[in-house]
């Protein structure tokens, strides 16, 4: 005889994840915007504003920002953002590190650099217009690592505009005759999601533009009797 069979009754759900990609800080910015704004389309009644308002507030509650999405950014987690550059300077290694030591040297071997200031042994101010012609932004840097014909590595001061760490690594050929030199500059996008699309933006004009930097470089200190006192 067949037992009957019976059905027991289960729970059941699916899991579901939360993505977020934006931190506490753009959250509350986003839930006092998008208040604003919902709240001025209320009071003059503006689709567009209401709207904007709607999804600075689905950004809020959820801390999830399609366009970040999009782009695949993750505003909770910045990182550094590295830009790296490799030449070969047909001279040899202990040439190329005293004239790149000697600061002053470099004004005139790179284009966007105007002016170097020695403070002392470690501290400099700069002045560049990278950015554009129109106005120039100027920052101190400390030299905070120094192993005499094979790394110089600095960092911005405290304060300063142009907020980043770099190295420079000088290494020789097999022969001696050529330096082979690696470029590094690290900095961390600022703002938020907003910074780091930003970045994305402009680090490929950066790469180009160390790469014009330092083939000016290169040209100037093989063409040139260097200063390097």
């Amino acid at each position: 005889m067949s037992t009957p069979l019976k059905l027991r009754s289960g729970r059941f759900y699916i899991e579901k994840h939360q993505y977020e990609n934006i931190g506490w800080t753009e959250r509350m910015v986003s839930m006092f915007l998008g208040g604003a704004l919902i709240s001025w389309g209320l009071r003059r009644p503006s689709t567009n504003k209401f709207l904007y308002g709607a999804y600075m507030a689905y950004r809020a509650a959820t801390g999830r920002c399609l366009f970040y999405e999009q782009l695949g950014i993750d505003a909770r987690k910045p990182r550094s953002v590295n830009i790296r550059g490799e030449f070969v300077i047909e001279k040899p290694v202990h040439e190329v590190f005293l004239y790149w030591r000697n600061l002053n040297n470099l004004p005139g071997s790179i284009q966007h650099l105007l002016d170097v200031k020695v403070i002392d042994e470690h501290l400099s101010t700069w002045k560049s217009n990278v950015i554009g012609n129109l106005f120039s932004i100027n920052w101190e840097a400390e030299i905070v690592k120094e192993e005499p014909g094979r790394l110089i590595g600095w960092k911005s001061a405290r304060g300063s505009l142009l907020q980043h760490v770099g190295r420079v690594e000088f290494t020789p050929s097999e022969d001696g005759k050529e330096t082979f030199l690696k470029v590094v500059l690290s900095y961390r996008p600022v703002g938020g999601g907003v910074g780091i699309g930003l970045s994305k933006l402009v680090n490929p004009y950066l790469e180009i533009l160390l790469k014009k930097e330092m083939k000016s470089f290169k040209h100037t200190i093989e063409n040139k009797t260097p200063v390097y006192t």
